[in-house]
């Protein structure tokens, strides 16, 4: 485009300097004619119309020529026009480039700095993350001391409320036990009683025939005075019984030597046989702090019966069994008993 305008300027300049070149030259001709002409002479009025044509002729060329100059100078002033602002706006964009290219450095050095700071803020990043989770760990770990200590809380106060209904359970147990106890030892206390007072009768009876008789005759010809049943010897209290360890053996014998041959002649049926077994049977309730002791009394056995003696706790007992030859002790309750023969 430029190339275009560029010849076109050039072929309007050759052209504006070729008229102004042949109107000098024609108007040179002019003057050199006229100066010549010292002589007169006759006009030449044909020569004349001729001139003022080729004349004419060549100021309408150079009009018409004009004319298209300035056609073509307004084409090419409007498209210099256009040039120039497209290049008044390359030449601002080519500043501003200019411009920027010298901030460049300082550019580069904000780009280092800022690189420098990314790197600053992701440790820092990095630093927070781990913080946070150190703190998530310590909220966790709170969380489960709370929930902990909830749950102690909890624990201590069911052990406290079925420790309240132990006691309670066991205050109940208690007052049962003891009204269970209560009415057993009154059962027993009952039994023992009736047992007493049936043993105090027929010691009483042995006595007086061991006294008038000198010796004792236990046969089944003596039926119990109330029902047996409800004389007979707990389970318990027999599986108490053991052998008493003859201590007194010496002192036995002297009691039985005494007065063996008039009990001899007196009972048949006792005569040399082993030597009696020593039965210790204990009597709940019955003896004063554990029963009370014999000094080896000889009592025939006719049977299978085993006479159990009660306790006594009146003088006059005290006094019988003195006179018999029986002592009161601490000991349980026992008597000799000899073998059948």
């Amino acid at each position: 485009m430029l190339e275009t305008l560029r010849e076109r300027l050039l072929s309007v300049q050759q052209d504006f300097t070729s008229g102004l070149k042949t109107l000098s030259d024609k108007s040179r001709e002019v003057k050199v004619k006229n100066k010549p002409r010292t002589v007169p002479y006759l006009p030449k009025y044909s020569a004349g119309l001729e001139l003022l044509s080729r004349y004419e002729d060549t100021w309408a060329a150079l009009h018409r020529r004009a004319k298209e100059c300035a056609r073509a100078g307004e084409l090419v002033d409007s498209e210099v026009v256009m040039l120039s602002a497209h290049w008044e706006k390359k030449q601002t964009s080519l500043l501003e480039l200019q411009q920027q290219l010298q901030q460049l450095p300082g550019l580069i050095a904000d780009l280092e700095s800022m690189t420098a700071n990314l790197t600053h803020l992701e440790a820092s990043f990095e630093e927070v993350e781990n913080h946070l989770l150190n703190l998530e760990d310590l909220c966790g770990q709170c969380e489960l001391e709370r929930y902990k200590h909830m749950q102690s809380q909890q624990l201590e106060n069911y052990k406290k409320n079925k420790r309240k209904e132990l006691e309670t359970f066991k205050a109940e147990l208690d007052v049962e036990h003891t009204q269970k106890v209560l009415e057993m030892e009154q059962a027993q206390q009952m039994k023992l009683k009736e047992r007493q007072k049936f043993f105090e009768e027929a010691f009483q009876q042995d006595m007086e025939q061991y006294l008038s008789t000198g010796y004792l005759q236990i046969a089944e010809r003596r039926e119990p005075m109330g029902s047996m049943s409800s004389m007979e010897v707990n389970v318990d209290m027999l599986e108490q019984m053991d052998l008493m360890d003859i201590s007194d053996q010496e002192a036995l014998d002297v009691f039985l030597n005494s007065g063996g041959e008039d009990n001899t002649a007196l009972s048949p049926v006792l005569g040399k046989g082993p030597k009696p077994t020593a039965l210790k049977m204990p009597v709940p309730g019955g003896c004063p702090q554990g029963g009370w002791s014999s000094q080896g009394v000889h009592v025939p056995v006719l049977s299978h019966q085993v006479w159990s003696p009660p306790s006594l706790a009146s003088e006059w007992t005290k006094e019988t069994l003195a006179a018999a030859g029986l002592s009161f002790s601490d000991a349980h309750c026992s008597t000799q008993i000899p073998p059948e023969s």
